[in-house]
């Protein structure tokens, strides 16, 4: 039975507790979510904000909702922080259902939202049903493995404290509590894959569903999670670089021995990959695996596969690349020694360095003009640079191409030019033309400079 004396004790025997936590409470003005920030506030030395999430699918009720939660914040004295997105229009223009993509910007908006605050975890509302529901989709929708592992107490900065109480606990708590909620009646339509298992297969089972389907469940979740960890502790053997919880620009995968593990394996892997750059919690599809599969051989070196979620998978010479082009994309910029020169995965900065700490590295661009000179775009076709005294060309394309940047990454590197010239291809050269002249570097003094970080992993 739930109740505030045995969520305590959960909470403070629990791995992902300790005091002073900063906890993101994911409130849809629901039962589940309203139960679990009633509960939560008996948590000592917990620090609560709050955020929902406006799909904008409901008109007035959708409105009503985001007052509900407001009002229940104000109440409570936590911060709300609301986020307001068409996920009509979303969904769309990624080719994706209205679950899915409202799955898609749920988990990144709460995700910003928790590093931009600097808090510890999201915490949601999920439950020992939703757990069900969820095992049932996966295995609906051919998730393989990976689905085997349903949903996790705690993992990718979310915690779900409800997980093991079911709806009917959750009800019951709700009700002795008098706790006021909001009804969403989209919840109904069974259109939506999880609402039909909801409706009609879950109550078909309801005679065995706190006994045999339960322990069934419970004996599954254990068995999935524990593969899933044995593979997750095995990925070295198939050079996955940048596989891990957090968002990367891109997944590498080294081929290595991944073609030799038998499907279900091959199938995990690529599911794992794929939820990483998509923020999506599911795999993919049986058919977008035997796509993947396709790449497998040297014939398909520069081949692409596109997966949903806008996602793409690009086979170079070292192997299969999962990345998302809408994350590479960015216009040309003047650089600004009086504000962020922020670009995605990365960026410029102003700075002034003794000249012999970093003369050699190209991460280094020595001013030697007016600072708002300079400007940072993408490589664009016929692009060349000047790379001696006597003023020869070589393409921009295969200077990135000697310095094994990806093929399919080239036309999102940042070059600098100046007055029309290239200048410098930050990490990899500069060109002749803005190389420091030897008087300067004998004179070994303090002199500005333009330096760049990439994120980890993005071009290589």
């Amino acid at each position: 039975m739930l109740s505030k004396t045995v969520f305590r004790k959960y909470c403070y025997s629990s791995d992902w507790y300790r005091p002073n936590l900063k906890v993101l409470v994911a409130c849809s003005g629901g039962v589940d979510s309203t139960v679990l920030l009633h509960l939560l506030t008996q948590i000592k030395n917990l620090e609560i904000s709050v955020v929902h999430f406006d799909h904008q699918l409901r008109g007035v009720e959708s409105d009503t909702d985001r007052e509900f939660i407001e009002q229940v914040g104000t109440d409570l004295g936590y911060p709300v922080h609301l986020v307001t997105e068409d996920i009509e229009a979303y969904a769309k223009q990624n080719a994706l259902s209205l679950e899915e993509a409202g799955s898609v910007r749920r988990r990144s908006a709460f995700m910003s939202l928790k590093d931009q605050l600097a808090y510890d975890f999201v915490a949601t509302g999920q439950h020992f049903d939703d757990q069900i529901e969820t095992i049932l989709m996966n295995i609906y929708q051919g998730s393989g493995i990976q689905g085997l592992s349903g949903i996790s107490e705690c993992n990718g900065g979310y915690i779900r404290p409800l997980l093991r109480y079911t709806r009917d606990e959750i009800d019951a708590y709700s009700k002795t509590h008098e706790l006021e909620y909001r009804t969403d009646q989209s919840n109904e339509d069974i259109s939506f894959l999880r609402n039909n298992i909801r409706a009609n297969v879950i109550p078909a089972l309801s005679i065995d569903i706190d006994h045999r389907l339960r322990t069934s469940v419970e004996g599954i979740l254990r068995e999935g999670q524990t593969i899933n960890g044995l593979i997750e502790t095995s990925i070295e053997d198939v050079d996955i670089k940048g596989f891990r919880s957090d968002y990367a620009p891109k997944i590498a995968l080294g081929l290595g021995k991944l073609p030799d593990y038998f499907s279900p394996i091959q199938k995990a892997i690529f599911d794992r990959a794929f939820q990483l750059i998509s923020m999506m919690p599911q795999g993919i599809s049986s058919n977008h695996f035997n796509a993947l599969k396709s790449l497998y051989g040297d014939e398909a070196i520069g081949k692409e596969i596109q997966l949903p979620t806008s996602v793409t998978a690009y086979r170079d010479r070292g192997g299969i690349t999962l990345f998302k082009r809408s994350d590479y994309q960015w216009s040309k910029t003047s650089l600004s020694i009086n504000s962020e020169n922020r670009f995605p995965f990365f960026h410029f900065e102003f700075s002034t360095s003794l000249l012999n700490d970093h003369i050699h590295d190209p991460a280094y661009l020595w001013v030697e003009h007016n600072s708002e000179s300079y400007r940072t775009r993408v490589v664009e076709s016929g692009d060349k640079m000047v790379v001696d005294a006597t003023g020869r060309l070589v393409s921009v394309f295969k200077i990135l191409q000697s310095s094994r940047v990806a093929p399919h990454l080239k036309e999102y590197y940042p070059i600098v030019e100046r007055d029309g010239e290239l200048v410098w291809i930050p990490g990899i050269r500069t060109a002749h033309s803005a190389l420091i002249s030897e008087e300067v570097i004998k004179e070994n003094r303090l002199k500005h400079c333009i330096k760049f970080q990439f994120q980890k992993g993005t071009f290589e």
